[in-house]
């Protein structure tokens, strides 16, 4: 890539948004399958 062209800073800044964007949905969908695993847990111990 030509780091002196125009856009470089657009696709720079295109590809950062893209990291934490994905990074934030991965950490969400980690934090969700806890949750859900803890109701799981307590479901079934009441359950018992």
């Amino acid at each position: 890539m030509d780091w002196n062209a125009d856009h470089a800073g657009f696709v720079t800044a295109a590809y950062a948004l893209s990291l934490v964007l994905v990074a934030g949905l991965i950490m969400y969908v980690f934090n969700r399958d806890a949750r859900i695993r803890k109701r799981l847990a307590q479901f079934e111990k009441a359950k018992k």
